[in-house]
């Protein structure tokens, strides 16, 4: 029997020995209070020392009586809550010490069962830094927010500069085109008896050079205005759009023999006029790098096995590229075929990148040289 009370007592005293080094050694305060009145009971090193106290300081006045804590509620209303909910929690409470330095606290009470005695037990975690670093994200974001403000009235500034440049280009520039146009045609009709085969040729290739110049205008003003027009989009059946689209170049395809493979597409989420401008871009290309065979071969369809969005692809059997410059394709004026090889203003497929990237997907190409080339666009389902 003795021998039992010695072995219980033994481990008593080891098990508040273990508590004893734990209290002694927490890196949060810690402050027992005696239930009745609140008063401190004990309080560990980490406490007196991070408020400047003595732990004799501490020791018999409530947590109220402490300067520190000169804010809290009374020791009478923090007992009665405590005792009606055995719980009572301070997320932020601001404390100055005793040395005048300013600190949060994270003040945590709850009453326990020692033996047959309650306690209450509060628990102290300095969260000075971590204020700090929220306070500083704070003005962080505040800072960010007020950039981003700043920063989109420049764009939008900008913008509106780009768009009034635009305009002015647009009519100042195809004004005198359209004369220099007119009077080569008139030259040609009233004086081309006259001229010689060599200045026939002049007139012509200075004829074709303001159409070219004409159409580079147009492109930029396109490329332009797809950046700046609103998303104005709708649930569209590709099917319908590719078909009604092929239709433009109805005409293109009754001189050539072309064999067409279009697969069964799906329905996308997407400006119809912006996508269709995709379209005509990309079948258009087709076309014009399939002209010297015999047998032209556009495929169109879907690359399955995606949930999240359709890949759309165009292939076709043309003079492709080389796949180490396919980066390069979708630049503006990036080309990577002579001009007297495959006419075009290099903007074309600038544009495609353009309007899928603000629908949210991927542009890419695969090409080899005289071996063909297959166009992809990605659509967020």
């Amino acid at each position: 029997m003795n021998g039992n009370e010695t072995r219980m007592e033994q481990q008593l005293r080891a098990s508040e020995l273990s508590y004893r080094r734990l209290f002694e050694a927490a890196k949060d305060g810690i402050l027992i209070l005696d239930v009745d009145t609140g008063r401190i009971n004990d309080v560990n090193p980490f406490l007196f020392n991070l408020l400047g106290f003595s732990r004799n300081e501490m020791i018999g006045k409530t947590v109220g009586e402490l300067s520190p804590f000169k804010d809290i509620e009374s020791n009478k209303i923090m007992l009665e809550r405590l005792q009606t909910d055995g719980y009572v929690r301070y997320e932020n409470l601001p404390l100055e010490t005793r040395d005048g330095r300013h600190i949060a606290v994270e003040f945590v009470s709850n009453v326990y069962q020692v033996g047959d005695v309650k306690v209450i037990q509060c628990n102290v975690r300095d969260i000075t830094d971590r204020k700090h670093a929220e306070d500083e994200i704070r003005r962080f974001n505040t800072e960010l927010e007020k950039r981003v403000v700043e920063r989109t009235a420049q764009l939008e500034a900008a913008n509106d500069e780009l768009e009034a440049f635009s305009d002015s280009v647009s009519h100042d520039l195809r004004a005198p085109l359209r004369r220099v146009l007119g009077f080569v045609e008139l030259l040609q009709r009233d004086a081309g008896s006259s001229l010689s085969k060599t200045n026939l040729g002049y007139l012509t290739t200075i004829f074709q050079s303001v159409k070219k110049m004409g159409n580079l205008i147009d492109d930029l003003l396109a490329f332009s205005h797809v950046g700046r027009a609103e998303l104005q989009k709708e649930e569209l059946n590709l099917d319908e759009l590719f078909e009604e689209t092929l239709t433009d170049f109805r005409a293109d395809t009754k001189r050539r023999n072309i064999l067409w493979k279009i697969h069964p597409l799906p329905v996308v989420r997407a400006d119809r006029a912006l996508l269709r401008m995709v379209l005509v871009n990309l079948i258009s290309n087709a076309m014009k790098f399939t002209g010297a065979r015999a047998e032209a071969k556009i495929e169109i369809g879907c690359v399955p096995g995606s949930d999240t969005e359709a890949v759309i692809f165009i292939h076709d059997n043309g003079a492709g590229f080389d796949q180490e410059y396919a980066d390069k394709l979708f630049g503006v004026f990036e080309r990577l075929h002579a001009q007297d090889e495959f006419e075009g203003t290099g903007i074309g497929l600038a544009n495609v990148q353009r309007i899928i990237y603000r629908h949210g997907g991927q542009v890419w190409a695969e090409g080899v040289v005289d071996g063909g080339a297959t166009f992809y666009f990605s659509i967020p389902k």
